[in-house]
């Protein structure tokens, strides 16, 4: 992909704010859709480091102590990654790094690879560098090591002895700060090509398991596999799992788009967002107390349009609404600037993006309106938002029985509403419609 300029930056993030997603900024700024989406989402983790043009060097900046303890937080707190970046700050990217190479190697910080064009940005002679790569894993590494003797560990373990041993820090010395025995340690090296020969064997047999079946198997239906056809008596899906990621052997159909319990987390509110205060109450004392909203797609030759509208439960009237070609902030946020200041006003939706974004809480609040949102795949918390389109589109488009033009159907929305609101009489407003109900209240 080519470099991205400064100006496609600033254009992609005025289109985010203003509400659009991935595919459309895409288009209208040249970059790839995969791309596109993956910022979307680091924005909207509150990850913002992708709009500095010059970035930060977190492996100089952060000292590897702090590093250690922010990755064990994530893994003892099972933190999804949007979480951990909203909490600690850091970009996705530089999360990931510390967090693999962790996981494998036991530090943070591990670079790889020839210095740039520039040379390193390690301005120190080679004799002090090497000395201080030393003192970090004497007095970091192999500390953090100490007293640990699960299987992922022992890997950890060897590697880190064998990057101290290319320092030049001897193997008693190592031993010592680990609180390992030599034989331990010499049992461990012995039986590590042992393991590795066991893995290629295995791997072979879940290849030709895999070039059978279509590359179809997970882990546990593999394991099972082998079990059957005689490979071994036993097995665990969990070494299958390691052996068919270090040996990239995984199914190859419906790949994970989230992490794991991605959705389960999303069904359960967040603590900054208001949960569901209207609970099905749509019995209104007066007017513009309680208002409910909504966005629905109407269908056109030119493709899809969008109506949000928000409705006044106290005599059901359509209070406010509005058209565009394209779901956006700009779309809600006018519907709802549309009614005017009614501060303490109750007013609900569901918890889609544009309802749930910091931008369209924070025009809420300014207008002085409390919001409400319904619970997640929970359409009848928001119920009569739902039947009023249901009905307005049996009225209106089913009875066309032919796609309109833009300009048809905005014409003929604009009609319906007008006659919804001034002459539509319901059982509900004692046979009234809602304007000849809410004068005569009034």
């Amino acid at each position: 992909m080519p470099k991205i300029t400064e100006e496609q930056r600033r254009k992609f993030y005025e289109l985010y704010k203003q509400g659009f997603r991935g595919e459309y900024i895409a288009k209208i700024t040249g970059i790839s859709k995969r791309y596109a989406r993956k910022i979307v989402h680091s924005f909207d983790a509150g990850d913002h480091s992708w709009l500095e043009s010059k970035r930060r060097r977190y492996h100089e900046a952060i000292p590897e102590s702090e590093k250690i303890r922010i990755v064990r937080e994530i893994q003892e707190r099972n933190l999804t990654m949007p979480e951990a970046i909203h909490e600690f700050g850091f970009p996705e990217n530089i999360l990931r790094s510390w967090k693999r190479n962790y996981n494998e190697y036991g530090i943070c910080s591990r670079r790889r690879g020839r210095p740039g064009k520039e040379g390193s940005h390690d301005e120190r002679p080679e004799k002090d560098q090497r000395a201080a790569r030393r003192d970090h894993y004497l007095q970091d590494v192999l500390p953090g090591l100490c007293g640990k003797r699960d299987g992922s560990s022992k890997k950890k373990i060897l590697r880190a002895i064998g990057e101290c041993r290319r320092l030049g820090i001897p193997l008693r010395r190592c031993l010592e700060e680990l609180g390992l025995s030599s034989s331990t340690y010499h049992f461990w090296k012995k039986h590590e090509n042992e393991e590795n020969q066991k893995d290629l064997k295995l791997s072979e047999a879940i290849r030709c398991v895999q070039e059978q079946n279509r590359w179809a198997y997970g882990s546990k239906r593999m394991a099972k596999c082998l079990v059957n056809e005689g490979f071994a008596e036993k097995l665990n899906h969990k070494r299958v799992e390691r052996v068919m990621s270090k040996f990239d052997l995984h199914a190859k159909i419906r790949r994970r788009r989230y992490p794991k319990n991605y959705y389960l987390a999303l069904k359960e509110n967040p603590a900054e967002l208001p949960g569901n205060v209207l609970s099905r109450n749509f019995r209104s004392d007066g007017p513009m107390r309680k208002l409910v909203t909504d966005i629905t797609y109407l269908p056109t030759d030119e493709g899809w349009i969008y109506m949000a509208a928000v409705m006044d439960l106290w005599n059901r009237e359509i209070v406010s609404y509005r058209i565009s070609r394209h779901i956006s902030l700009e779309l809600v946020k006018g519907v709802v600037s549309g009614l005017g200041r009614y501060r303490g006003a109750l007013i609900h939706s569901d918890m889609g993006w544009t309802y749930t974004h910091p931008s369209y809480i924070g025009h809420l609040k300014k207008l002085g309106l409390r919001q409400s949102l319904s619970r997640k795949g929970n359409c009848w918390d928001n119920a009569c938002m739902e039947n009023f389109f249901g009905l307005m589109k049996s009225e209106t488009i089913r009875q066309t029985k032919q796609l309109l033009t833009v300009d048809e159907m905005v014409k003929l929305i604009d009609d319906y509403i007008h006659w919804y609101n001034n002459q539509r009489i319901q059982k509900k407003l004692g046979y009234l419609s809602p304007v000849d109900f809410r004068k005569l209240a009034t």
